[in-house]
């Protein structure tokens, strides 16, 4: 079997400092976690899905029983990711006690994932032949952008798992050796993502596509490697259908998470894959294979198509179709819009032109990047960049109508400019010229995410010298006071809704799921809606307090939409009636528990 040359020659020793040091730097800023902080909403639902899974909560059950929606607090999440939190809290729980077990392992997993994620990046920096320079500057790179954000201490949603199973399956497939090996670990991958979550759907089609290009490109030498991922993806799909909730027997007919038309799809597509390399080993024509390949694509797609309902509804979704189509307009508008890693480009742009030019910027310059790189490539080089400018052009395109697809857009940036400064800094080198080190620094900063961050920065000393202070809303020290509050049903905006039960053992009304718009709905009604009708909703919900905190985006948008709603006169300080203070904030820093007096007359 032919290899292909690489660099991986050149020492591995200051790679892995450097993820030593980035490691080392990030658990600097772990005292938050360890303290039981955590950054969002998703975070905070996920440690307390570690909670009641560890309590006795059946592994298939991923509901929320503590979230009081007529959906019954439905979730769509995967188990894949409670494991090594659980694991980590089961074996120091006895020693350091519940909440300090808890506080290790939040900031314990995102450094693992971070020391998974660069040594995968310096894997594909290494198999694309770039300098060492170059491979030092892609990990500073990476270190530097959005992407970052997913690994921090207290940071224990979904996203870094699929960025990290993402980029080990690209890496895989730009194996210089291309062993069965590297086909296995992309295929389990591939299956792992899927199940993580539904929006890896781009990344898993594209690990996809590029093992069967590889196949149609090269032919017989990538023969058994295409053969040995089909299998691998069928099994792989197969083994986490049934062992993901909501498992074999759980109703599948859904479209945000890893459901029957996913499923029948992954089976077809790699089950078509090992029938063309098992039938044609020895196609020696280019277009025969093109050909095999696109019959077992069609068969895919058709496979998912029939799979989908043709008379569909809310309980029998069709996934062709919008995902957030059947959300009711209200919702679609007064919550999903503001979320935001559902904002589009020109939605970001218009929120908030610093950041947006950060987001998109070093992204499109990756893409230009690996443009350059793909053109300049040697031969036997081309694959894996054009591989990688497909990766960047199809996550630029993603991120633009949905900013969630940044963080894998920002990751594959930091490849392309690694290969750029690499190639600036051997120029330098050679030269030794201030030409050539002022070539240097305008393509660093052309390249890097530190240049694109200074309109950023800039914007952020503005801020600095004008911000007025913000309450305190979703920290557990905020919440001490409403915490101690005996057993309750609140009345939740949808961000607190989380937090609430995270950090208390209170039951929460709301939250941002989208499985539960009745819940949602509800909420943008009562404090959008008038002051005299929003007593009697929140009374159908069960719920006998409300939970409020002064200055929440959240109300301040509603605030800001209806001047006349209950959102508008909380924030002005209007407190109804029939709200009387019972915990929390007495300064308005922070979160504060109203009672509810309802007319029973």
């Amino acid at each position: 079997m032919t290899e292909l040359p690489t660099t991986s020659k050149t020492p591995i020793w200051p790679l892995a400092l450097t993820g030593l040091l980035a490691m080392a730097a990030l658990l600097f800023r772990a005292g938050p976690a360890l303290g039981g902080d955590l950054i969002g909403s998703d975070d905070m639902m996920r440690m307390q899905q570690v909670r009641d899974l560890i309590a006795g909560q059946r592994w298939y059950d991923v509901d929320q029983a503590r979230l009081l929606t007529p959906e019954g607090g439905a979730m769509h999440w995967s188990r894949l990711p409670d494991l090594v939190l659980a694991g980590i809290v089961l074996l120091l729980q006895p020693m350091t006690g519940r909440e300090m077990a808890e506080g290790i392992a939040v900031t314990a997993w995102p450094l693992m994932q971070l020391g998974w994620i660069m040594a995968a990046l310096a894997t594909c920096l290494r198999r694309l032949n770039v300098s060492l320079a170059g491979q030092l500057a892609g990990l500073l790179f990476f270190f530097t952008s959005f992407a970052l954000v997913n690994f921090t201490p207290g940071r224990i949603d979904h996203h870094g798992l699929g960025l990290a199973l993402a980029l080990t399956a690209f890496a895989c497939l730009l194996s210089p050796a291309r062993t069965p090996r590297s086909a296995i670990v992309a295929a389990v991958c591939v299956a792992a993502m899927i199940t993580v979550a539904i929006e890896n759907l781009p990344a898993i089609g594209l690990i996809i596509i590029g093992f069967s290009a590889a196949w149609i490109l090269r032919g017989e030498t990538e023969t058994n490697r295409l053969r040995v991922f089909g299998a691998g993806l069928a099994v792989s799909a197969l083994i986490a259908y049934v062992f993901d909730a909501p498992g074999p027997g759980g109703n599948r007919t859904v479209c945000d998470a890893f459901g029957q038309p996913h499923f029948i799809a992954l089976m077809v597509a790699g089950g078509g894959l090992f029938a063309v390399a098992t039938f044609l080993p020895q196609a020696r024509d280019w277009r025969t294979r093109m050909s095999a390949v696109a019959l077992a694509g069609a068969g895919t797609v058709l496979s998912f198509i029939s799979a989908n309902p043709a008379n569909f509804s809310p309980e029998n979704p069709n996934c062709l179709t919008d995902p957030y189509a059947r959300l009711p307009e209200e919702i679609r508008t007064g919550w999903l819009s503001v979320v935001s890693e559902a904002r589009a480009l020109p939605a970001v742009f218009a929120g908030d032109p610093a950041m947006a030019v950060y987001y998109y910027g070093f992204a499109l310059a990756g893409l230009v990047t690996a443009a350059i790189a793909l053109r300049q490539a040697a031969p036997e080089r081309r694959f894996g960049f054009a591989a990688l400018l497909t990766g960047l052009a199809v996550t630029f395109l993603i991120s633009a109508w949905q900013l969630r697809g940044i963080s894998l857009a920002h990751l594959l940036a930091a490849i392309a400019a690694g290969w750029a400064f690499g190639l600036l800094f051997d120029h330098w080198r050679k030269a030794r010229t201030p030409r050539a080190a002022l070539y240097l620094l305008a393509g660093a900063l052309a390249v890097s995410p530190i240049g694109w961050q200074l309109p950023r920065s800039l914007a952020s000393l503005d801020e600095a010298e004008t911000g007025e202070a913000v309450a305190d809303c979703k920290s557990r020290e905020a919440f001490q006071a409403v915490a101690s509050a005996p057993r309750m049903i609140a009345f939740t905006p949808i961000d607190l809704g989380a937090p609430l039960i995270y950090h208390t053992r209170h039951y929460a009304t709301a939250a941002p799921y989208h499985r539960n718009p009745s819940a949602i709905e509800m909420t943008l009604s009562v404090f959008t809606g008038p002051i005299d009708t929003a007593r009697r909703k929140i009374e159908m919900t069960g719920a006998d307090h409300l939970l409020y905190c002064p200055g929440l985006s959240e109300l301040k948008t509603y605030a800001k939409r209806a001047p006349d709603g209950l959102a508008a006169a909380l924030e002005n300080g209007e407190v109804p009636d029939w709200l009387t203070p019972l915990a929390g904030s007495e300064d308005g820093s922070g979160p504060i528990l109203y009672t509810i007096a309802y007319d029973r007359n």
